[in-house]
């Protein structure tokens, strides 16, 4: 190759990989007919099925299109993949605050209310009756005995109501999950996309009370920097038909 053909080919090389290898009408091989005649187009390389360039002191890299991506090898992790992030707290907290979730919850804590404030009747009713009674008379004990076992019945309930109202909070968190990840396999596929990690922006705050939870908050941010582009929480938050703040 000529000195001049070598100058214009790696002059070239920067912009092939932003380029479709596979671009249709190049310059190289215009139809016979009117097009030929037709304007240039601008500046292109290829179709080509490889670029090689070449590295001293190491193997030349192979550069091919596989699967739409940029590869250099043949094994899946030798391939360039596209990334964005995901701010899920956001979109969780809006999703556990929708009208189907809340009413569930109300509808738990009004019966939980209801039993706890029977207890309490029961409890205040006997300790009403034990009022103007010697503590060592017969019926004053009997009132003790009912007392004390219907507070350990209460402490236990109490126990109970507690892992019941965990419960029905790990269920809808699970729930509001599996809808963040339909509504980012959209988003995705839609913007062609291959990975989306969660993240917390860094401009996001702590809300931390000690140095424990300023850590987690630390830990919880993988990204320390990063494209404002790439986050598509916004896009997430359309798809739910959620409000985008």
């Amino acid at each position: 190759m000529k000195n001049i053909e070598r100058i214009a080919v790696w002059g070239l090389l920067g912009s092939v990989l932003l380029l479709t290898l596979a671009r249709p009408n190049p310059v190289l091989s215009l139809p016979a007919g009117p097009q030929a005649h037709a304007a240039p187009q601008a500046d292109v390389l290829g179709p080509v099925d490889a670029l090689t360039l070449n590295d001293a002191g190491s193997e030349p890299l192979e550069l091919r299109s596989r699967s739409h991506r940029l590869a250099w090898g043949d094994a899946p992790h030798e391939r360039s993949y596209s990334v964005a992030y995901v701010f899920i707290g956001k979109v969780l907290n809006k999703l556990m605050q929708s009208e189907d979730l809340q009413d569930e919850r109300d509808r738990l804590m009004e019966e939980l209310n209801q039993t706890e404030a029977s207890y309490r009747e029961q409890l205040d009713a006997i300790g009403s009756q034990l009022q103007g009674l010697d503590p060592e008379s017969p019926d004053a004990q009997d009132l003790y005995q009912r007392g004390s076992t219907l507070y350990q019945e209460y402490s236990t309930w109490q126990q109970q109501a507690m892992r019941q109202r965990g419960q029905l909070d790990a269920k809808q968190l699970e729930t509001a999950y599996r809808e963040l990840i339909e509504a980012v396999e959209v988003v995705a596929d839609r913007r062609a996309i291959d990975t989306v990690y969660r993240f917390i922006p860094t401009s996001e705050s702590f809300e931390a009370e000690n140095p424990d939870q300023a850590m987690m908050a630390i830990r919880l941010r993988t990204a320390l920097r990063y494209p404002e582009d790439l986050d598509i929480t916004d896009h997430v938050l359309q798809e739910l038909s959620l409000e985008v703040d």
